[in-house]
């Protein structure tokens, strides 16, 4: 108690003197010694380690896991403050880092399941035995470098399990430090959006992230779907309609896409000529089919043939 005591004469004392010492300031000097302890705050803010990358514990006392990367700009905090003035007056202002952006990818990425994929499914670990894969990979690290940047899309079709998604995640991996990213697979995504198509203000907010995001990556695009005679039914016009939406509004931005799909684009453009055209347009150059042929299906290389 006695200690307690003391200590908070101390600090009454010190607090004092500081007041006497700002009392004898002429008013320009009293703006200067407040400028440099806004300052002095600002400072020590910025210099303060965050916890995003590592994990945390938030305000119910459950432990968030971190994202694992690392900023050397706002030390993993999520914002930098900064000390500005207006009309005569000082405040302190935090800005949102631009890491926020690869972190809410990575949020992302960990909430559509894909996080696994990434670590999976990279340039390295693309096996290479036919010319055809070697084409396949090329393109794929050509659409990083020069198709990005260019606001192209990346389009791999034709032959089931032949390394399409596989390429299309390693590419997305890359891209995911970079720019802010949404992976979405169609059936899924499609059939979500359709759902809410009465309700016409949370389906414009649902759309508008798949148009508005700068990069985005669709997995099976119309993946095929039989009839109960075998036969391949071709997209249904809700789908189409919705596909125009989202892809048009990209293709109009020259916003980066990257696609995967069973379907070949001069087969989409015979589904829909609209939608297909603009697939083929913005894909030029980065557009490869496989052809069909089971062989190339490397989910069934290690079937012993007797």
């Amino acid at each position: 108690m006695l200690a307690a005591e003391n200590t908070g004469r101390s600090l009454a004392k010190q607090l004092s003197e500081q007041l006497a010492a700002i009392e004898k300031m002429t008013p320009e000097e009293r703006q200067e010694d407040f400028r440099r302890r806004m300052q002095s705050s600002v400072d020590s803010y910025n210099a303060t380690p965050g916890h995003l990358n590592d994990g945390y514990i938030n305000s119910d006392k459950r432990q968030v896991q971190g994202d694992g990367y690392n900023c050397p700009l706002c030390l993993n905090r999520g914002d930098t403050m900064f000390l500005e003035e207006r009309n005569g007056v000082l405040y302190q202002r935090a800005y949102v880092c631009k890491c926020m952006n690869i972190r809410r990818s990575i949020w992302r990425m960990k909430a559509s399941g894909l996080e696994k994929s990434i670590k999976d499914f990279t340039f390295k670990r693309f096996e290479v035995s036919q010319p055809w894969q070697q084409t396949m990979l090329d393109t794929a690290r050509r659409y990083i470098s020069e198709g990005v940047s260019a606001g192209r899309w990346l389009y791999f079709g034709g032959q089931p399990g032949c390394g399409k998604t596989h390429l299309c995640t390693a590419v997305a991996g890359k891209l995911l430090y970079e720019r802010p990213l949404l992976y979405v697979i169609w059936p899924q995504v499609s059939k979500k959006l359709k759902a809410l198509v009465n309700d016409a203000e949370e389906y414009e907010q649902e759309v508008s992230k798949l148009e508005s995001i700068e990069v985005l990556y669709i997995d099976d695009f119309f993946k095929p779907v039989k009839d109960d005679d075998g036969r391949t039914l071709p997209p249904t016009p809700a789908d189409i309609k919705l596909a125009f939406e989202i892809l048009n509004y990209r293709y109009i931005n020259k916003l980066p896409t990257i696609m995967s799909s069973e379907w070949g684009v001069s087969e989409l453009t015979d589904m829909d000529e609209a939608t297909g055209s603009r697939i083929y347009e913005r894909s030029q150059g980065f557009r490869m089919m496989v052809t069909r042929d089971r062989s190339r299906n490397h989910r069934l290389s290690d079937d012993t043939v007797v």
